[in-house]
């Protein structure tokens, strides 16, 4: 039910630009998946929670005790809640895998295709108002922009393509207690934005 609302909510107002709305289906998928995890962190090992989710500990502890709706409420931010590290060195993994890929690690490659996707649409409708958007410098927007869409699948199952939290740990508390809209929830992430070298 809540899903559909979210979806009634981004899909119904076509004043929202193509990008906003993918903005906000990321928030949302990154974010609901992290609150599924965080639910069930008692029946996985520490490690393999910190390998899938580095930097996360606070977000998944935070997650674990929100409701469906607080999770939403998040979500609506017209500003990426995450981000992901990009560079010459990342290398699309073309290789068929010896053994067959995990849940966690198929998940996270959905994950990171649909980020990759989302920042190229961006970065070919406007290179400079996507590298702004996403806060990507210039080395990774170009890398980036150079991708095919089946280089983005083979690149998204590169096991160090992660989303890391591109706000800080207070903006997520703030955001699911405060009655806030849509627009002030932007702005204070704005604000609350951690610096690039701080998730590297």
């Amino acid at each position: 039910m809540l899903t559909a609302k979210l979806n009634s909510q981004l899909f119904g107002d076509w004043r929202l630009p193509n990008y906003t709305r993918s903005i906000i289906a990321e928030n949302y998928k990154a974010l609901m998946r992290r609150w599924q995890i965080a639910r069930s962190t008692a029946d996985m090992d520490a490690r393999v929670v910190a390998r899938w989710f580095p930097e996360q500990d606070a977000l998944l502890e935070l997650l674990a005790v929100l409701s469906e709706e607080e999770v939403l409420r998040i979500a609506d931010t017209r500003a990426p809640l995450f981000t992901m590290v990009l560079h010459e060195g990342l290398k699309p993994s073309t290789a068929a895998a010896l053994v067959q890929p995990g849940e966690l690690e198929v998940a996270n490659r959905q994950e990171a295709f649909m980020a990759l996707s989302v920042r190229l649409d961006a970065l070919r409708t406007s290179h400079e108002q996507g590298c702004v958007l996403f806060d990507l410098g210039s080395a990774e927007a170009n890398y980036l922009a150079r991708m095919a869409p089946h280089d983005l699948w083979d690149l998204a199952a590169n096991p160090a393509l992660v989303l890391l939290p591109a706000a800080a740990d207070k903006f997520f508390t703030v955001a699911a207690s405060r009655d806030m809209s849509s627009a002030e929830r932007t702005m204070y992430m704005g604000m609350s934005k951690r610096s690039k070298a701080g998730v590297l």
